[in-house]
């Protein structure tokens, strides 16, 4: 939950032809959420993904470890008049078992912004690839906790520098029409790897929630994402398909998931298949979970993620990996 802590005035003088307004509002919000929890994992060797899953080799293990990443964000507005505002977003992510910052220090976000209500927004620096967003919105979990399809389901296994954000990305957001709306961004590599380039086309109005999203950095490396959800009231059905190509290997994902609300709470559950290129090789996960609210900043919630993987480890043939979380949440 985000609230304004600082607002800034501050008094701009007119010069001729200038246009500025004689009284520019500026105003800065700090918000952040601390997410931790205790998880089990059995000693199951298929991959399981999600915000806090782990590599399904490492043994049974007891952790204490956060269910969505905590994170220190800051966002800064100006308005410049005439309609038109500029603005800003770091957002700072860290392990809140341990203390420990990211390496990366503004790995979720650093960004600058102008946007204007009629033409739309132009930004810059590390944001979301326009393809992420018809992926999360498509998840119930929005890519958090164990039971979520997450990042390597939802993307089929495609990654842009190391994640779904780009570095040094040129951005366009168009306001939105009729319900529709669309974005388009380019990736500089600056030797890193190769430019990439995405967009999506996104259609947001009452019940239903459609979306198509496209990153490509070569012929060898790309991702579209196609993903649909309607609000039935009792029940918010959703779906994903993904189609990508990895180390020239192409890679299939199709999640089926539901948002169900209970009272203060919402039950979600997923089942997610990922089929890469070859035989014997598809993972299949199940997740399942309830987050009660007890304000509207705070919540606990327990979720259960269980996958299996066709194939052999060493030479023995791969078991199931289960894990279960239950964890508290508080945003600011």
């Amino acid at each position: 939950m985000q609230h304004r802590v600082l607002a800034l005035a501050a008094l701009a003088t007119l010069t001729g032809g200038t246009g500025m307004p004689a009284h520019a509002q500026s105003n800065v919000t700090i918000y952040g959420r601390f997410d931790l929890g205790v998880t089990r994992q059995n000693d199951g060797t298929s991959s399981l993904s999600g915000s806090n899953g782990r590599l399904g080799r490492e043994g049974e293990r007891w952790d204490v470890r956060h269910g969505s990443e905590s994170r220190l964000g800051f966002q800064g507005v100006e308005d410049l008049g005439s309609g038109l505002r500029a603005g800003f977003q770091i957002e700072h992510r860290f392990r809140s078992d341990t203390g420990e910052a990211d390496p990366v220090f503004w790995k979720a976000r650093s960004y600058v912004y102008l946007e204007s209500a009629q033409v739309g927004t132009l930004y810059l620096g590390r944001e979301y690839v326009p393809a992420f967003w018809p992926a999360l919105k498509t998840d119930p979990w929005l890519w958090d906790t164990v039971g979520s399809p997450g990042l390597n389901h939802q993307f089929a296994t495609y990654r842009i520098d190391g994640h779904a954000r780009g570095n040094n990305s040129v951005g366009y957001k168009t306001p939105k029409w009729n319900g529709f709306s669309a974005n388009v961004a380019v990736a500089a590599g600056e030797a890193a790897r190769d430019r990439a380039t995405g967009a999506n086309v996104e259609y947001a109005s009452g019940p239903l929630y459609a979306g198509l999203g496209v990153d490509r950095q070569n012929a060898d490396t790309r991702v579209v994402v196609a993903g649909a959800a309607y609000d039935l009231g009792w029940v918010r059905p959703m779906f994903t398909y993904t189609d990508s190509r990895v180390a020239a290997k192409d890679v299939v994902n199709l999640t089926l998931g539901a948002s169900v609300p209970l009272g203060r709470g919402i039950l979600r559950a997923a089942i997610a298949r990922l089929d890469p290129d070859g035989d014997d090789n598809n993972i299949t996960k199940l997740g399942l979970g309830y987050e009660h609210l007890l304000s509207k900043r705070t919540s606990v919630y327990a979720d259960l993620g269980s996958a299996r993987q066709q194939g052999r480890l060493a030479g023995v043939e791969r078991t199931r990996t289960t894990a279960v979380d239950f964890g508290l949440k508080h945003s600011f």
